[in-house]
């Protein structure tokens, strides 16, 4: 499969997304929950990256303690995984804080799911009572086009038993000796 195929599914698959999110609401708020867990996802990535950087930190001051390191070197290498420290415990909090973010949008997703649900359940069993659905507007074609038909038959069993009357008539005109 070519670049350009790839490309071409991927935009259609986007603007399918994007159509389906315009009319579905769920879709809307799912789409939001992704993203929300995507940033929850960065920010923990970042947030590892801190740490690693801490632990490098760490290990090299233990290694320059070991070499007998000046003080101050040692001093100014404690303050910056200190300063690390205080980075990563805002990050944590702020990644609490991302979760919870998510899990209020899952939370609305879950209930706007289930109100788009109940929504379209109201407007079909609304629409079957008040006989809007394709099936009843069918089944109330087929008893419309049955009453014409039933109606052209019984004037045309009319139009046949008058003329056979009328038919009648002038055979007894015919048959009977004038008076």
């Amino acid at each position: 499969m070519s670049l350009w195929t790839r490309l071409l599914r991927m935009l259609q698959g986007e603007a399918r997304s994007q159509l389906e999110r315009r009319v579905d609401p769920a879709a809307s708020v799912d789409a939001a929950y992704r993203a929300q867990l995507e940033i929850v996802d960065e920010v923990r990535g970042r947030l590892v990256d801190l740490l690693t950087a801490r632990k490098r930190l760490e290990m090299q001051i233990a290694g320059y303690e070991r070499r007998g390191a000046p003080p101050e070197a040692i001093a100014a290498f404690q303050e910056e995984i200190d300063d690390l420290r205080r980075r990563e415990d805002a990050l944590a909090a702020a990644a609490d804080e991302l979760r919870r973010r998510a899990d209020a949008l899952r939370a609305e997703r879950d209930i706007t799911r289930a109100r788009v649900a109940a929504a379209k359940a109201g407007i079909a069993a609304h629409g079957a009572i008040a006989g809007l659905t394709p099936e009843q507007t069918e089944i109330r074609t087929l008893l419309d086009e049955a009453r014409e038909r039933t109606i052209a038959l019984q004037a045309r069993a009319e139009a046949l038993a008058e003329l056979v009357a009328r038919d009648a008539g002038d055979h007894d005109a015919l048959a009977r000796p004038p008076e």
